[in-house]
Parts: C-alpha cells; sequence; structure tokens
C-alpha cells in the first residue's frame, strides 16, 4: 500500500513484533479504536508472521533489517508500537528513539535496572531536541479500573490511615502455556526468570495502589517447577518510606490461580481479587466491626489495555510527558528496581535491600 495520508485526528501507529501478545492484545485494541489508531504496517524479523497479523490490521507487512531501514523512514508514521522479545527489545528502542517518532514499548522496560536507565538517559538526551517526542512503556495495571477504584479509596482515606498490604499471586505457567514456550521465556538470558517480565505487572499494582515509594525489601526465593526457569516462587516483605508494611507471596509453580491485592487501614480493608470465572476484579470494601460491619462489593471489568493505548494516543498529541500517561519510562524503571531489588534479597537469603528511587532518572 505504501505511504498514505491518515484519516483527521487519527494517530499513524506501525507494530515492531508480530508474536502472541502483538497478535492476540495490541491487534484487538487497534480494531477496537480505529476511529482514533490509523495501523500502517507490522514488522517483524520473520516474513510469515507480520503477513499474518497484517492481513487482520488489513496494512503492510515488512520483514527484515531492510524492511525496518524502510519503515522507520516512514513519513506517514507517527508512533511505533513494540512488543520484542525482552533480550533484544531495547537496542530496538534505541534506534526508534533516533527517528524522532513516538514509542510505546511493552513492558519491562529493559531486562535489568542498568540498561534501563541508559534508555532513559539517551530518551531525556534526545527530548531535549525534541520536547514533544514521547516514549511510553506500557503496563496496563496502572490503566485497570480494579487498581484505580482501589486506589482512589486509599488515597481517599476510606479505610483510615494504611498498616499494611498483602499480595498473593498465584498464576500458573504449565508446560503447555504458549507465552512460556517462546523460546527468550523458556530460557531466558537474564536473571529473574519469570520474575522480571511478569511479576513486574504485580509491583506496578502494589506502587499504584499504596503511595508514596518503596524503601525495602526482602524475599526467599525458590525453584519447585522443572518446566520453569529458576526462581518461579517468591515469598517477600516490602516497607514504605511512610511506614507501610506489605507481604508477597508469588509462584508461578502453582496448578491453581489466585491474583489478590488486601490493603488494611485502621478504619477498613480494600480487597481486590481477580475473577475466576470473568475476565475483570472483584473488590471488596470493609469498614468498621462486629454488628456495624459494612461490606460493598463491585465487579470492575479489565479495560486496562484500551486504556493505556487512548492514554498514549492523548499524550502523543499533547507531547506533555506527564501529562495525561502514567507509563512514564521512569514508572517503568521504578518497577523493575522493586522486582530486581526482591530478586537480589533472595539470591542473598533474605538480605534487606534498600531502595534508593528518588534518585532515578526523571
Amino acid at each position: 500500500m505504501g505511504e498514505r495520508q491518515s484519516p483527521p485526528n487519527h494517530l499513524s501507529v506501525a507494530l515492531l513484533g508480530a508474536g502472541l501478545f502483538a497478535t492476540n492484545s495490541h491487534a484487538p485494541v487497534l480494531l477496537r479504536h480505529k476511529n482514533i489508531f490509523d495501523t500502517k504496517a507490522v514488522w517483524s524479523r520473520r516474513k510469515e508472521p507480520a503477513e499474518i497479523l497484517a492481513a487482520k490490521l488489513h496494512c503492510d507487512a515488512f520483514s527484515g533489517e531492510s524492511d525496518l531501514e524502510a519503515l522507520m523512514a516512514r513519513a506517514d508514521i507517527d508512533a511505533f508500537i513494540v512488543a520484542l522479545p525482552l533480550d533484544v527489545q531495547p537496542k530496538f528502542i534505541i534506534r526508534l528513539l533516533n527517528t524522532g517518532k513516538h514509542i510505546l514499548s511493552e513492558k519491562p522496560i529493559a531486562p535489568t535496572v542498568a540498561e534501563a536507565k541508559k534508555l532513559i538517559e539517551e530518551y531525556q538526551t534526545i527530548r531535549k531536541q525534541k520536547p514533544s517526542l514521547i516514549w511510553s512503556v506500557a503496563e496496563n495495571f496502572r490503566y485497570e479500573p480494579g487498581i484505580r477504584k482501589a486506589a482512589s479509596l486509599v488515597r481517599q482515606n476510606e479505610i483510615g490511615e494504611v498498616i499494611m498490604m498483602n499480595l498473593i499471586v498465584k498464576n500458573p505457567f504449565l508446560p503447555n502455556n504458549p507465552y512460556l514456550n517462546t523460546a527468550w521465556r523458556k530460557e531466558p538470558s537474564w536473571d529473574g526468570g519469570l520474575f522480571i517480565d511478569a511479576f513486574i505487572h504485580a509491583a506496578a499494582g502494589i506502587r499504584s495502589i499504596i503511595p508514596g515509594d518503596i524503601q525495602r525489601v526482602s524475599a526467599i526465593i525458590s525453584h519447585k517447577a522443572n518446566h520453569l526457569p529458576s526462581p518461579d516462587t517468591l515469598v517477600g516483605h516490602v516497607t514504605w518510606a511512610t511506614g507501610v508494611t506489605g507481604s508477597i507471596s508469588a509462584s508461578y509453580a502453582s496448578d491453581t490461580f489466585k491474583y489478590e491485592f488486601e490493603v488494611t487501614g485502621r478504619k477498613g480493608t480494600v480487597l481486590l481479587q481477580r475473577s475466576t470465572t470473568k475476565p475483570g476484579y472483584n473488590l471488596i470494601l470493609t469498614k468498621g466491626m462486629g454488628k456495624s460491619v459494612t461490606m460493598e462489593e463491585e465487579f470492575l471489568p479489565f479495560s486496562g489495555l484500551d486504556n493505556e493505548f487512548l492514554a498514549f494516543s492523548s499524550h502523543c498529541r499533547t507531547g506533555d510527558e506527564f501529562g495525561c500517561d502514567e507509563n512514564t519510562p521512569t514508572e517503568a524503571l521504578k518497577d523493575l528496581e522493586i522486582v530486581n531489588a526482591l530478586l537480589e534479597s533472595g539470591e542473598q537469603n533474605g538480605k534487606i535491600i534498600t531502595l534508593e528511587q528518588e534518585n532515578l532518572p526523571h
């Protein structure tokens, strides 16, 4: 099809990556919001996946290095949406930043904190020359209505002063899980296994719900399932700078599912549970005690992916890095630093690790 003008008020985008997540998550969002996004192209390192996904999105297919150079040079593309294997994604982000086009890249920001900081430094340098350039790191948990409602209740003092937080994640990655059976997840080239890629969501979740920065963490890690990279299980403790404490129990080796955030305050409790029967969260607000106990229950369907894409589109139009999008690279870096610190503690048999998030680049 080649270069073409987009309809008015549309953000023209190209997808880099045609794997499972781009196909099952990104593409449906773009199709649901064709009144906002004009998808021009799909690029993949291999030709066949690019052509299959491009056919679904009714756009051009590109593959290989020469096609990537041509795609990056196209004047009719405003932004790139990137979902590539974690071990190679950072070098693509660097190249894309230098095109001056906006970027929405999948979480985590990078395999390591050091790589993430280098990416942010590069972004900041380029942004000095092009202040309207936007790079967002996708994290749908920050835009899930359930998590946002829980955060709102905490911030509105509905449960009083926050005392503690409990997080339980039992998320089975069984041998037949198609996401697990991608080579880069099955045999990751970075330390931390699934926790770097999957638990990053939970880190974003607790940071969204509880105000302030996490100051100290400790954890014990273990490896229970032979088909998973190590570690696959973590039990830990986190402390916020405000004095709030929290417990974490997380495993990808369990055959049962549970995803639960519980925040306890002096006057009540917010319990947020992933539903096992329909896509979304059950939220329960409990206040009082004895005969005066009150409970309010609400179901909040998933829409985090759609919401983060819409925020990114709005973000690109304003050129304001902090105006309408919470998925800044610095937020993604903070998520990664927490996961990395928990794993570091686990490698040292539960040693307390102090975080210095106030010194992270902005």
